[in-house]
Protein backbone atom coordinates (compact mmCIF):
# COMPACT_ATOMS: atom_id res chain seq x y z
CA UNK A 1 0.00 0.00 0.00
CA UNK A 2 2.84 2.32 0.85
CA UNK A 3 4.49 1.62 -2.49
CA UNK A 4 1.29 2.57 -4.36
CA UNK A 5 0.98 5.89 -2.51
CA UNK A 6 4.55 6.79 -3.26
CA UNK A 7 3.96 6.04 -6.91
CA UNK A 8 1.01 8.43 -7.05
CA UNK A 9 3.00 11.18 -5.34
CA UNK A 10 5.82 10.62 -7.74
CA UNK A 11 3.65 10.84 -10.84
CA UNK A 12 1.90 14.02 -9.54
CA UNK A 13 5.21 15.61 -8.80
CA UNK A 14 6.46 14.66 -12.23
CA UNK A 15 3.46 16.19 -13.95
CA UNK A 16 3.74 19.37 -11.86
CA UNK A 17 7.35 19.61 -12.71
CA UNK A 18 6.58 19.37 -16.42
CA UNK A 19 4.12 22.24 -16.33
CA UNK A 20 5.28 25.36 -18.28
CA UNK A 21 4.88 28.36 -15.97
CA UNK A 22 5.52 30.74 -18.89
CA UNK A 23 2.28 29.79 -20.80
CA UNK A 24 -0.36 32.55 -20.40
CA UNK A 25 -3.80 31.67 -19.03
CA UNK A 26 -6.85 33.82 -20.03
CA UNK A 27 -10.51 33.73 -19.15
CA UNK A 28 -11.41 36.67 -21.49
CA UNK A 29 -14.72 36.11 -23.31
CA UNK A 30 -14.88 36.95 -27.03
CA UNK A 31 -16.50 40.25 -28.00
CA UNK A 32 -20.19 40.01 -28.94
CA UNK A 33 -21.51 41.51 -32.17
CA UNK A 34 -23.95 44.41 -31.77
CA UNK A 35 -25.09 47.43 -33.73
CA UNK A 36 -24.27 50.86 -32.36
CA UNK A 37 -24.92 54.50 -33.10
CA UNK A 38 -24.14 57.87 -31.54
CA UNK A 39 -26.40 60.32 -29.72
CA UNK A 40 -27.05 63.39 -31.85
CA UNK A 41 -27.40 67.07 -31.02
CA UNK A 42 -29.69 69.26 -33.12
CA UNK A 43 -33.06 70.92 -33.58
CA UNK A 44 -35.99 68.52 -33.35
CA UNK A 45 -39.47 69.27 -34.77
CA UNK A 46 -42.33 68.25 -32.48
CA UNK A 47 -45.13 66.90 -34.68
CA UNK A 48 -48.68 65.63 -34.38
CA UNK A 49 -50.12 63.31 -37.02
CA UNK A 50 -53.86 62.91 -37.59
CA UNK A 51 -56.06 60.88 -39.93
CA UNK A 52 -57.62 63.20 -42.49
CA UNK A 53 -60.12 63.19 -45.32
CA UNK A 54 -60.04 65.30 -48.46
CA UNK A 55 -62.96 67.37 -49.66
CA UNK A 56 -63.54 69.91 -52.39
CA UNK A 57 -63.06 73.56 -51.52
CA UNK A 58 -66.13 74.43 -53.57
CA UNK A 59 -69.03 72.16 -54.48
CA UNK A 60 -71.87 73.30 -56.73
CA UNK A 61 -75.16 71.58 -57.50
CA UNK A 62 -76.10 72.13 -61.13
CA UNK A 63 -79.90 72.65 -61.19
CA UNK A 64 -82.12 73.47 -64.15
CA UNK A 65 -83.73 76.92 -63.80
CA UNK A 66 -86.21 76.57 -66.66
CA UNK A 67 -88.36 73.65 -67.71
CA UNK A 68 -88.16 71.86 -71.01
CA UNK A 69 -86.73 68.87 -72.82
CA UNK A 70 -83.05 68.19 -72.13
CA UNK A 71 -81.51 68.10 -75.60
CA UNK A 72 -77.74 67.89 -75.13
CA UNK A 73 -75.10 66.87 -72.59
CA UNK A 74 -71.89 67.79 -74.42
CA UNK A 75 -69.58 67.31 -71.42
CA UNK A 76 -68.90 63.68 -70.44
CA UNK A 77 -69.58 62.69 -66.85
CA UNK A 78 -66.48 62.70 -64.66
CA UNK A 79 -64.51 65.03 -66.91
CA UNK A 80 -62.62 68.14 -65.88
CA UNK A 81 -64.08 71.44 -67.06
CA UNK A 82 -63.17 75.09 -66.95
CA UNK A 83 -65.47 77.86 -65.81
CA UNK A 84 -67.88 78.68 -68.65
CA UNK A 85 -67.77 75.27 -70.36
CA UNK A 86 -71.15 74.09 -71.68
CA UNK A 87 -72.62 71.25 -69.59
CA UNK A 88 -76.29 70.89 -70.69
CA UNK A 89 -78.67 72.35 -73.27
CA UNK A 90 -82.45 72.55 -72.73
CA UNK A 91 -84.79 73.00 -75.70
CA UNK A 92 -84.41 76.63 -76.75
CA UNK A 93 -87.17 77.23 -79.35
CA UNK A 94 -89.96 78.09 -76.87
CA UNK A 95 -87.76 80.64 -75.14
CA UNK A 96 -86.57 82.12 -78.42
CA UNK A 97 -90.25 82.59 -79.35
CA UNK A 98 -90.94 84.22 -75.97
CA UNK A 99 -88.08 86.64 -76.59
CA UNK A 100 -89.47 87.55 -80.02
CA UNK A 101 -92.92 88.14 -78.49
CA UNK A 102 -91.42 90.37 -75.81
CA UNK A 103 -89.55 92.36 -78.43
CA UNK A 104 -92.81 92.84 -80.37
CA UNK A 105 -94.58 94.00 -77.21
CA UNK A 106 -91.82 96.52 -76.66
CA UNK A 107 -92.15 97.87 -80.17
CA UNK A 108 -95.92 98.28 -79.70
CA UNK A 109 -95.42 99.99 -76.34
CA UNK A 110 -92.88 102.36 -77.80
CA UNK A 111 -95.33 103.27 -80.61
CA UNK A 112 -98.11 103.92 -78.11
CA UNK A 113 -95.76 106.06 -76.05
CA UNK A 114 -94.74 108.04 -79.09
CA UNK A 115 -98.39 108.67 -79.98
CA UNK A 116 -99.20 109.75 -76.45
CA UNK A 117 -96.30 112.18 -76.49
CA UNK A 118 -97.51 113.65 -79.81
CA UNK A 119 -101.00 114.20 -78.41
CA UNK A 120 -99.60 116.00 -75.38
CA UNK A 121 -97.34 118.19 -77.48
CA UNK A 122 -100.19 119.03 -79.87
CA UNK A 123 -102.68 119.99 -77.15
CA UNK A 124 -100.36 121.89 -74.85
CA UNK A 125 -100.93 125.26 -76.68
CA UNK A 126 -104.69 124.67 -76.87
CA UNK A 127 -105.18 124.41 -73.14
CA UNK A 128 -103.67 127.88 -72.75
CA UNK A 129 -106.21 129.38 -75.18
CA UNK A 130 -109.09 127.52 -73.62
CA UNK A 131 -109.77 125.43 -76.74
CA UNK A 132 -109.68 122.35 -74.55
CA UNK A 133 -110.30 122.02 -70.88
CA UNK A 134 -107.58 121.48 -68.33
CA UNK A 135 -109.19 118.21 -67.27
CA UNK A 136 -108.98 116.86 -70.84
CA UNK A 137 -105.32 117.85 -71.11
CA UNK A 138 -104.59 116.14 -67.78
CA UNK A 139 -105.97 112.95 -69.28
CA UNK A 140 -103.61 113.28 -72.24
CA UNK A 141 -100.63 113.64 -69.90
CA UNK A 142 -101.76 110.63 -67.86
CA UNK A 143 -102.07 108.56 -71.02
CA UNK A 144 -98.53 109.63 -71.94
CA UNK A 145 -97.20 108.51 -68.54
CA UNK A 146 -99.04 105.19 -68.82
CA UNK A 147 -97.55 104.62 -72.26
CA UNK A 148 -94.04 105.28 -70.97
CA UNK A 149 -94.59 102.84 -68.10
CA UNK A 150 -95.76 100.25 -70.61
CA UNK A 151 -92.44 100.68 -72.42
CA UNK A 152 -90.55 99.97 -69.20
CA UNK A 153 -92.68 96.88 -68.56
CA UNK A 154 -92.05 95.64 -72.10
CA UNK A 155 -88.30 96.15 -71.62
CA UNK A 156 -88.45 94.14 -68.39
CA UNK A 157 -90.19 91.31 -70.24
CA UNK A 158 -87.36 91.28 -72.75
CA UNK A 159 -84.80 91.02 -69.94
CA UNK A 160 -86.78 88.14 -68.42
CA UNK A 161 -87.10 86.40 -71.81
CA UNK A 162 -83.36 86.77 -72.43
CA UNK A 163 -82.63 85.35 -68.98
CA UNK A 164 -84.86 82.35 -69.56
CA UNK A 165 -83.24 81.77 -72.94
CA UNK A 166 -79.77 81.98 -71.36
CA UNK A 167 -80.82 79.41 -68.73
CA UNK A 168 -81.33 76.85 -71.50
CA UNK A 169 -77.53 76.71 -71.83
CA UNK A 170 -76.17 75.48 -68.49
CA UNK A 171 -72.48 76.31 -68.13
CA UNK A 172 -69.93 75.47 -65.46
CA UNK A 173 -69.80 78.28 -62.87
CA UNK A 174 -66.39 77.10 -61.65
CA UNK A 175 -63.50 74.97 -62.84
CA UNK A 176 -63.70 71.43 -61.51
CA UNK A 177 -64.78 67.87 -62.12
CA UNK A 178 -68.30 66.92 -63.27
CA UNK A 179 -70.04 64.27 -61.19
CA UNK A 180 -72.37 61.50 -62.30
CA UNK A 181 -75.92 62.28 -63.37
CA UNK A 182 -79.07 60.22 -63.86
CA UNK A 183 -80.69 62.84 -66.13
CA UNK A 184 -80.12 61.90 -69.74
CA UNK A 185 -81.00 63.80 -72.93
CA UNK A 186 -84.66 63.37 -73.74
CA UNK A 187 -85.78 63.90 -70.12
CA UNK A 188 -88.25 66.67 -69.38
CA UNK A 189 -86.77 68.76 -66.59
CA UNK A 190 -88.90 70.86 -64.25
CA UNK A 191 -87.47 73.29 -61.68
CA UNK A 192 -88.30 72.34 -58.12
CA UNK A 193 -88.39 68.59 -58.80
CA UNK A 194 -85.81 65.81 -58.67
CA UNK A 195 -85.56 66.01 -62.44
CA UNK A 196 -84.08 69.50 -62.10
CA UNK A 197 -80.96 68.21 -60.29
CA UNK A 198 -78.64 67.60 -63.22
CA UNK A 199 -75.23 66.91 -61.56
CA UNK A 200 -72.70 68.20 -59.07
CA UNK A 201 -69.50 70.04 -59.88
CA UNK A 202 -66.59 70.05 -57.42
CA UNK A 203 -63.31 71.88 -57.47
CA UNK A 204 -60.27 69.62 -57.79
CA UNK A 205 -57.39 72.04 -57.25
CA UNK A 206 -56.76 73.19 -54.57
CA UNK A 207 -58.22 70.52 -52.32
CA UNK A 208 -59.28 70.78 -48.68
CA UNK A 209 -57.79 68.52 -45.98
CA UNK A 210 -60.07 68.00 -42.97
CA UNK A 211 -58.72 66.62 -39.70
CA UNK A 212 -59.75 66.79 -36.04
CA UNK A 213 -57.30 67.02 -33.12
CA UNK A 214 -58.46 66.32 -29.60
CA UNK A 215 -59.82 69.25 -27.62
CA UNK A 216 -57.13 68.47 -25.02
CA UNK A 217 -54.50 69.48 -27.58
CA UNK A 218 -56.14 72.80 -28.37
CA UNK A 219 -54.15 74.79 -25.76
CA UNK A 220 -50.95 73.59 -27.45
CA UNK A 221 -52.28 74.78 -30.79
CA UNK A 222 -53.09 78.20 -29.32
CA UNK A 223 -49.65 78.42 -27.72
CA UNK A 224 -47.78 77.74 -30.95
CA UNK A 225 -50.11 79.46 -33.42
CA UNK A 226 -49.18 83.11 -33.94
CA UNK A 227 -49.90 85.69 -36.62
CA UNK A 228 -46.24 85.66 -37.62
CA UNK A 229 -46.03 81.87 -37.74
CA UNK A 230 -49.34 80.21 -38.57
CA UNK A 231 -49.37 76.46 -38.18
CA UNK A 232 -49.07 74.37 -41.30
CA UNK A 233 -50.06 70.83 -42.15
CA UNK A 234 -47.95 68.40 -44.17
CA UNK A 235 -50.30 66.13 -46.09
CA UNK A 236 -49.42 62.65 -47.35
CA UNK A 237 -51.32 59.85 -49.05
CA UNK A 238 -50.71 56.46 -47.41
CA UNK A 239 -48.55 54.15 -49.51
CA UNK A 240 -47.68 57.00 -51.89
CA UNK A 241 -44.41 58.32 -50.50
CA UNK A 242 -43.77 60.51 -53.54
CA UNK A 243 -46.90 62.66 -52.94
CA UNK A 244 -46.58 65.31 -50.26
CA UNK A 245 -48.14 68.76 -49.96
CA UNK A 246 -48.02 71.53 -47.37
CA UNK A 247 -50.78 74.00 -46.60
CA UNK A 248 -51.57 76.59 -43.98
CA UNK A 249 -54.33 75.78 -41.51
CA UNK A 250 -57.05 78.29 -42.40
CA UNK A 251 -59.99 77.09 -40.33
CA UNK A 252 -60.53 76.02 -36.72
CA UNK A 253 -64.09 75.31 -35.62
CA UNK A 254 -65.53 77.40 -32.80
CA UNK A 255 -66.59 74.40 -30.70
CA UNK A 256 -65.64 70.78 -30.10
CA UNK A 257 -67.82 67.87 -31.13
CA UNK A 258 -69.65 66.89 -27.91
CA UNK A 259 -69.71 63.22 -28.93
CA UNK A 260 -66.01 62.85 -29.74
CA UNK A 261 -64.36 65.88 -28.05
CA UNK A 262 -62.59 66.62 -31.34
CA UNK A 263 -62.11 70.02 -32.98
CA UNK A 264 -62.49 70.24 -36.74
CA UNK A 265 -59.70 71.98 -38.67
CA UNK A 266 -58.72 72.18 -42.31
CA UNK A 267 -55.95 73.26 -44.64
CA UNK A 268 -56.14 73.84 -48.40
CA UNK A 269 -53.26 72.33 -50.41
CA UNK A 270 -52.21 72.25 -54.03
CA UNK A 271 -53.55 69.26 -55.95
CA UNK A 272 -51.88 69.66 -59.32
CA UNK A 273 -52.24 66.38 -61.16
CA UNK A 274 -55.45 65.60 -59.22
CA UNK A 275 -53.83 62.73 -57.30
CA UNK A 276 -56.09 63.32 -54.31
CA UNK A 277 -59.86 63.00 -54.73
CA UNK A 278 -62.62 64.42 -52.53
CA UNK A 279 -63.59 61.77 -50.00
CA UNK A 280 -60.17 60.10 -50.10
CA UNK A 281 -58.38 59.33 -46.83
CA UNK A 282 -54.94 60.79 -46.13
CA UNK A 283 -52.95 61.99 -43.12
CA UNK A 284 -52.04 65.45 -41.89
CA UNK A 285 -48.94 66.18 -39.82
CA UNK A 286 -48.72 69.48 -37.93
CA UNK A 287 -45.34 70.77 -36.71
CA UNK A 288 -46.18 72.24 -33.31
CA UNK A 289 -42.75 73.54 -32.26
CA UNK A 290 -38.99 73.12 -32.70
CA UNK A 291 -36.86 71.89 -29.79
CA UNK A 292 -33.47 73.60 -29.96
CA UNK A 293 -30.23 71.68 -29.28
CA UNK A 294 -32.01 68.45 -28.40
CA UNK A 295 -30.17 65.17 -27.68
CA UNK A 296 -31.79 62.40 -29.72
CA UNK A 297 -31.28 58.66 -30.04
CA UNK A 298 -33.18 55.90 -31.86
CA UNK A 299 -36.09 54.64 -29.74
CA UNK A 300 -34.92 51.08 -30.38
CA UNK A 301 -31.86 51.77 -28.19
CA UNK A 302 -34.03 52.10 -25.07
CA UNK A 303 -34.27 49.21 -22.61
CA UNK A 304 -37.26 49.25 -20.27
CA UNK A 305 -36.78 48.08 -16.71
CA UNK A 306 -39.82 48.58 -14.47
CA UNK A 307 -40.57 52.32 -14.65
CA UNK A 308 -37.06 53.31 -15.73
CA UNK A 309 -35.37 53.34 -19.12
CA UNK A 310 -31.74 52.52 -19.83
CA UNK A 311 -29.29 52.31 -22.69
CA UNK A 312 -26.09 50.34 -23.09
CA UNK A 313 -23.36 52.98 -23.25
CA UNK A 314 -20.19 51.91 -25.06
CA UNK A 315 -16.92 53.05 -23.53
CA UNK A 316 -13.64 53.84 -25.25
CA UNK A 317 -12.48 50.27 -24.54
CA UNK A 318 -15.55 48.81 -26.35
CA UNK A 319 -17.14 47.61 -23.12
CA UNK A 320 -20.72 48.48 -22.25
CA UNK A 321 -22.26 50.06 -19.18
CA UNK A 322 -25.97 50.14 -18.35
CA UNK A 323 -26.88 53.85 -18.19
CA UNK A 324 -30.18 55.33 -17.03
CA UNK A 325 -31.73 58.00 -19.26
CA UNK A 326 -34.77 60.26 -18.98
CA UNK A 327 -36.92 60.55 -22.11
CA UNK A 328 -38.76 63.81 -22.83
CA UNK A 329 -40.76 62.45 -25.77
CA UNK A 330 -40.71 59.77 -28.45
CA UNK A 331 -41.76 60.42 -32.03
CA UNK A 332 -41.40 58.55 -35.30
CA UNK A 333 -38.79 56.15 -33.94
CA UNK A 334 -36.70 58.86 -32.27
CA UNK A 335 -36.42 59.56 -28.54
CA UNK A 336 -35.59 63.04 -27.23
CA UNK A 337 -33.65 62.85 -23.96
CA UNK A 338 -33.84 65.11 -20.93
CA UNK A 339 -30.74 63.62 -19.31
CA UNK A 340 -28.39 60.65 -19.27
CA UNK A 341 -26.33 61.14 -22.44
CA UNK A 342 -24.39 63.82 -24.27
CA UNK A 343 -23.87 64.37 -27.97
CA UNK A 344 -21.49 61.82 -29.47
CA UNK A 345 -22.03 59.11 -26.86
CA UNK A 346 -21.98 55.69 -28.48
CA UNK A 347 -24.86 53.36 -27.60
CA UNK A 348 -26.10 49.92 -28.58
CA UNK A 349 -29.20 49.79 -30.79
CA UNK A 350 -29.42 46.06 -31.62
CA UNK A 351 -28.03 42.82 -30.22
CA UNK A 352 -29.04 43.37 -26.58
CA UNK A 353 -29.61 39.64 -25.99
CA UNK A 354 -25.90 38.99 -26.42
CA UNK A 355 -24.97 41.42 -23.62
CA UNK A 356 -24.91 39.64 -20.24
CA UNK A 357 -23.75 42.36 -17.85
CA UNK A 358 -21.73 45.54 -17.43
CA UNK A 359 -18.26 45.26 -18.86
CA UNK A 360 -19.25 42.99 -21.74
CA UNK A 361 -16.89 43.46 -24.65
CA UNK A 362 -18.62 44.32 -27.93
CA UNK A 363 -17.74 44.69 -31.57
CA UNK A 364 -19.64 46.29 -34.41
CA UNK A 365 -21.74 43.80 -36.36
CA UNK A 366 -21.37 43.84 -40.14
CA UNK A 367 -24.06 45.89 -41.89
CA UNK A 368 -27.15 44.00 -42.95
CA UNK A 369 -27.44 43.09 -46.60
CA UNK A 370 -29.77 45.37 -48.59
CA UNK A 371 -33.30 44.00 -49.13
CA UNK A 372 -33.43 41.61 -52.06
CA UNK A 373 -29.80 40.51 -51.77
CA UNK A 374 -29.63 36.72 -52.37
CA UNK A 375 -27.98 34.66 -49.61
CA UNK A 376 -24.44 33.40 -50.29
CA UNK A 377 -24.25 30.01 -51.96
CA UNK A 378 -22.83 27.08 -49.97
CA UNK A 379 -19.90 26.78 -52.37
CA UNK A 380 -18.84 30.40 -51.90
CA UNK A 381 -19.20 30.08 -48.11
CA UNK A 382 -17.01 26.98 -48.03
CA UNK A 383 -14.42 28.61 -50.29
CA UNK A 384 -14.27 31.60 -47.98
CA UNK A 385 -13.78 29.26 -44.99
CA UNK A 386 -10.89 27.56 -46.70
CA UNK A 387 -9.25 30.87 -47.51
CA UNK A 388 -9.63 31.99 -43.89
Amino acid sequence: MMHQLCGVVFVSALLWGCTDDSAPTTNTKPAVSVTTTKAKLGDFPVKRTYPAIASSVWQVQIIARVEGWLEERPTPQGSLVEAGDLLFVIQQEPYEASLLAAQADLAEAEAQAMLAQIIVDRNAPLVKTGAISAEEFDQYEANNAIAKAAVLAAEAQIVLAELNLSYTEIRAPIAGRVGATSIDPGTYVIPGTDAAMLCTLVTANPIRINFAPSANEFPEFLKNWTADRPLQADVEIPRQSSWKRTGEITFVDNSANPNTSLIRMWADVDNTGFSLLPGQYCQATVTMSILKDAITIPSEALVQQASDQYVWLVGSDDTVTETKVEVALSQDGTAVLKSGLKAGDRIVTAGFVRIRNNGTKIKEAPPAAPPGTPPPSPSSASSKKKID
